[in-house]
């Protein structure tokens, strides 16, 4: 197995420039750079990365950090969507991503999490911090680590979408078309706090058009098709008269339609039917999902940038992003005959 004194020797170099080159200091040329780099290629030579690290104080590793809250977690399209910007940043860099899904209690995070924030091996950390019960951010805060958050457990620094916003958007686009009789599949409180900020918004334009928010009758799914076509039967079941319905994630709205159809009624002209997220599933669908497009991908992107400008002493501004109606074919002006 080649070493590094054998690199230096092949590039006809120290060990400290082959080192340098490494690390990616600025202290070499060019023609030097290019010289270690064949000389690695040629020998296939692989670093120590503990030994790099203590050389170079850093050990070029983030970790992604998600409550695990269910399981669907690993599939869940929006989380995907964000590891994607996440993961195109950190390759550039030349960052290593470690995923870790701790389990919360009223107490805070398992100490399994715990015991990688004491260890000394990340270089920063990007957390979604949305799960209401406790933060995943703040004990790695308490610990120096540079972190980024992604959505509302934030003291520091934060990237999240304005969901207060998108709820008022999905609303008014509903009330805009004349629907009164709407329906909402929502999730329970106790999982996510963006998605109660979607429902503020949506209380916002409801009651600024006139409608009593608390009347509009309302489910709660668990984010998964599923549960979208479970909860829209028993919704239809009981409120014979709805016309519309507003879902706080896609694929409880593409549940939803499917639910619709099983019932014999057609979206949209019986019943129009609004996500939120705008997954690439929605464009595709059938019939197109109208929706609401929450910036998952740059999300990730802008968290991630932030937080390198944060582990090389930058100064940091957190970002809110704001979302945008996407209008497709599951929604249309209430029947005439509703």
């Amino acid at each position: 197995m080649a070493t590094l004194s054998d690199v230096a020797k092949l590039a006809g170099v120290s060990t400290a420039t082959v080192s340098k080159v490494l690390s990616n200091t600025p202290y070499f040329t060019e023609e030097t750079r290019l010289k270690v780099e064949h000389a690695i290629k040629e020998l296939n030579y692989s670093p120590n990365l503990p030994a790099r690290a203590l050389a170079s104080g850093r050990t070029e590793i983030i970790a992604v950090v998600f409550p695990y809250i269910y399981d669907p977690l690993f599939t869940d399209p929006f989380v995907l969507h964000m590891l994607q910007g996440i993961e195109a940043v950190c390759h550039e860099r030349g960052y290593n991503l470690l995923l870790s899904t701790p389990r919360l209690t009223a107490e805070g995070p398992d100490d399994l999490y715990l015991r990688l924030l004491r260890s000394h091996y990340l270089d920063g950390m990007i957390a979604l911090d949305n799960v209401p019960l406790a933060s995943v951010s703040e004990p790695a805060h308490a610990r120096d680590i540079p972190c980024i958050t992604i959505g509302y457990h934030a003291t520091h620094h934060y990237v999240r979408t304005d969901d207060h916003g998108g709820g008022m958007q999905a609303m008014q686009h509903i009330l805009d078309l004349g629907h009164r009789q709407i329906g909402i599949i929502s999730v329970s409180d106790t999982l996510n706090i963006a998605l109660n900020h979607r429902l503020a918004g949506m209380r916002a334009a409801a009651e600024a058009s006139g409608l009593n928010y608390d009347a509009i009758p309302t489910a709660h799914g668990d984010f998964s098709v599923d549960s979208g076509m479970a909860e829209a039967a028993a919704l239809l079941a009981k409120h014979l008269d709805l016309t519309a319905l507003i879902c706080l994630n896609d694929r409880m709205a593409m549940g939803a339609i499917q639910s619709v159809r099983s019932l014999g009624k057609r979206v949209p002209e019986d019943i129009s039917v609004i996500g939120f997220d705008d997954i690439p599933a929605a464009a595709t669908f059938a019939p197109p999902l109208t929706t609401i497009f929450n910036q998952a991908p740059t999300s990730g992107q802008v968290a991630a940038q932030l937080l390198f400008d944060l582990i090389d002493g930058k100064p940091v501004e957190s970002v809110v992003l704001p979302t945008q109606l996407v209008s497709r074919a599951s929604t249309a002006p209430v029947s005439r005959e509703s």
